[in-house]
């Protein structure tokens, strides 16, 4: 039998595809290997701390671990019940509904109706039970759980399950305080992580099969996605960076790291395979040859970019500095040792007759000069730029939950009828006279009663309040202030005096609870006018410190965040950018360029209503990934063409680039646009956030920045024409 004729070239393909496939397998056993360590060794559950953005370490915690030193308090939930307070039916269901609670795994002690005053006639009477159990309306009652010290999130969920059994109409029970608001973003952040992120892959591998229409490709972006990414979060685990609040989203993060340098790979790939009609390995390593420099420097931007945040007095933000950074050095090697090998196997698929037509368009359209747009831009960006003075970084505690849900009903039901974010305010005599004196006494239930007629404040605890109801029984005439606080320090009374005064009896704390969804003005503003209150009774402030301080401080970073951050990343990106192109036009087109990104993209959310909270202020990293990713690329590939980088190179780079980087700009907007549908809002808010700034970049990189870089040349152009 005589072989078929060229059989020769048969076996050689044969053979040759049989040994491209060696890498294949290789790669897909360490990707499987990868995974199967990857989910054993990684904790993928969110830790958000009750310090919200904050670790135990930081200065920003200094006022509250001293606070918390002299006066241990611990961790406690707030459950308002709303009905009759007067009936009996209610009276009975909140007798049983506290003995539910003191039963559940976790809780140490019990507050309430039931468990203090002898009856509501007598909570109603007492200045200490009716501002501590009775809302100011009078239509609820509240029951405060005391928890232990480190309770798990299992004690919620209890809590959680107490209240649903217990809640029936004309009797609903709302929870509240810091530790379950906490949970519930942890929460909300693990199934958006698990469902969101894992649809967003999904979609960036429907939109990546439409436009290459190459399995290989979809499987090569796959398995190098896959692999950095696994890759990024086994490293934090080995250096135990938890996944917070800011890093919730690092593994979609490197995934568009990754992405990005294998879609200019494959559009370099396909252009270099059409000019020189070859097939194989040859195409792909000369495409390789000229992405991987542009593609080193954008990871080098991106890596110091995540670096400069090791100069927040934040430990989450440092943990995303060192996360993102490791994200970008696994993203550039994962995209160029695991992708080229499948890209070797693909073939282009066959040009419809629409998209031809459609590409040279676009071409011709992006080889040309765009004045008008660049112009049309301008305006666009000093429309945002006076946008930016109504941008809200200090975000109420409710608005991190929707609109109309049970649960944000129910925490803005205790916000105004009590408040629901705890400030500490640590006071002394301003002539350091002790406190444990009857003239003490009477002035500091004036001071209780001014920072009560202040409008963001809710209910407050101090120590009049406390010795109020020792002074009630008759006896109390013949005891000191003194014989009284140390009564109220006895464990019967859950020593409650040391919680609330010093031993040498020279300061003490009010505890308030703050309005959030009432308040007008920053909490800082708030935080200044209560203190202005405390001086004028007399008294100074000694430390500030709880929740709403934090969050007030929290603002505050995000602020400094917005303008020193983005400062210095585009700093970074800008001296980058003279490095590899040895141009001060270049460098300054890049810098005005990627401006407009941040100034646009905050501009209009602040028009739109959009806080910029602690969550979605991470999207800041990729908006202007995107832009000196884009600008990197175009700059590279001009300079190959004319190193004079004059319009005719950067016409050159548009009409080849416009397709790398909209594909990009496709791709995340497609696969970010799942986000909007989850039902919690920082979720939301980072997809908008992402898919607006890519656009912005987008734009910004395909007509402001060519212009730009290009003016300086097109004048001196003009000039000699002129002298000619």
């Amino acid at each position: 039998m005589t072989a078929p004729k060229n059989s020769h070239l048969f076996l050689v393909k044969g053979t040759g595809f049989r040994w491209a496939t060696v890498p294949i397998i290789i790669c897909l056993a360490v990707t499987s290997l990868l995974l199967w360590i990857f989910f054993r060794v990684v904790d993928l559950k969110p830790k958000v701390s009750e310090n919200f953005f904050f670790s135990e370490q930081d200065p920003q915690l200094r006022a509250d671990n001293q606070i918390l030193k002299l006066f241990p308090e611990p961790p406690q939930l707030i459950v308002a019940v709303a009905g009759d307070i007067r009936s009996l039916p209610y009276l009975q269901r909140v007798t049983a509904l506290s003995d539910e609670l003191a039963n559940v795994a976790g809780v140490s002690s019990i507050e309430s109706l039931s468990r203090g005053p002898k009856d509501i006639d007598d909570a109603l009477k007492s200045r200490l039970w009716r501002r501590l159990l009775i809302a100011e309306n009078q239509k609820a009652s509240y029951i405060f759980v005391i928890l232990k010290r480190n309770v798990s999130e299992a004690t919620v969920h209890r809590i959680e399950a107490v209240q649903q059994r217990f809640e029936r109409p004309g009797f609903k029970v709302v929870i509240s305080g810091v530790p379950y608001v906490s949970e519930l973003i942890a929460r909300n952040l693990a199934r958006d992580l698990r469902v969101f992120s894992l649809a967003a892959v999904c979609i960036f591998g429907v939109v990546l099969l439409l436009i290459f229409r190459s399995l290989w490709i979809l499987l090569g972006t796959f398995i190098a996605c896959a692999d950095s990414s696994a890759c990024t979060l086994l490293a934090n685990q080995m250096l135990h960076i938890p996944i917070g609040p800011l890093t919730a989203n690092l593994s979609t993060m490197v995934f568009v790291m990754t992405l990005s340098p294998m879609v200019f790979l494959t559009f370099n790939w396909k252009r270099i395979r059409g000019e020189r009609q070859a097939e194989g390995r040859g195409p792909v390593w000369e495409a390789v040859k000229q992405t991987v420099t542009p593609s080193f420097w954008s990871s080098t931007c991106m890596f110091l970019g995540f670096i400069s945040l090791l100069l927040v007095p934040s430990t989450p933000m440092r943990h995303l500095g060192i996360a993102g950074a490791i994200g970008a050095t696994m993203a550039f090697l994962a995209a160029y040792a695991i992708y080229p090998w499948f890209l070797q196997l693909a073939t282009p698929p066959s040009e419809l007759r629409w998209t031809k037509a459609f590409e040279s368009r676009m071409r011709s359209f992006f080889s040309e000069r765009h004045g008008l747009i660049v112009a049309a831009m301008a305006v666009f960006t000093v429309i945002g730029a006076l946008g930016l003075m109504r941008l809200n970084t200090d975000p109420d505690l409710p608005s991190y939950f929707k609109k109309g849900s049970d649960i944000r009903t129910g925490l803005d039901f205790v916000d105004r009828t009590g408040g629901s974010s705890p400030l500490k305010i640590m006071i002394e005599d301003r002539q350091r006279v002790p406190l444990n004196t009857k003239e003490a006494y009477k002035r500091l239930w004036g001071l209780q009663e001014a920072l009560e007629k202040d409008p963001a404040v809710g209910q407050v605890s101090s120590l009049p309040v406390v010795l109020s109801e020792a002074k009630r029984p008759w006896f109390s005439i013949f005891l000191s202030t003194e014989k009284e606080i140390k009564i109220l320090d006895q464990p019967k009374y859950g020593e409650i005096s040391s919680q609330l005064v010093t031993a040498d009896r020279e300061r003490t704390l009010y505890l308030l609870r703050m309005h959030e969804t009432q308040r007008r003005g920053t909490r800082g503003e708030v935080i200044e006018r209560l203190k202005g209150i405390v001086q004028r009774n007399g008294f100074r402030v000694v430390l500030v410190g709880g929740t709403y301080s934090l969050l007030d401080q929290m603002a505050r970073l995000v602020t400094s965040s917005i303008i020193s951050g983005v400062l210095i990343l585009i700093g970074i990106f800008v001296v980058m950018g003279f490095a590899f192109s040895r141009s001060l036009r270049v460098a300054g087109a890049m810098l005005v360029s990627l401006f407009i990104i941040p100034v646009v993209v905050r501009g209009y959310i602040a028009y739109m209503g959009m806080p910029l909270d602690f969550i979605t202020a991470s999207a800041a990293n990729l908006d202007l990934g995107m832009g000196v990713d884009a600008m990197i690329y175009l700059t590279m590939f001009a300079r190959r063409e004319n190193r004079t980088l004059d319009w005719s190179a950067w016409s050159k780079a548009c009409s080849h680039l416009w397709q790398p980087i909209g594909t990009s700009l496709l791709v995340i907007c497609c696969g970010f646009g799942i986000f909007l549908l989850s039902n919690f809002p920082p979720t939301q808010r980072f997809g908008i956030f992402v898919i607006f700034g890519s656009a912005t970049a987008a734009a910004a990189a395909l007509f402001t920045f060519p212009w730009l870089a290009s003016s300086g040349r097109r004048m001196e152009k003009v000039d000699q024409a002129r002298a000619a």
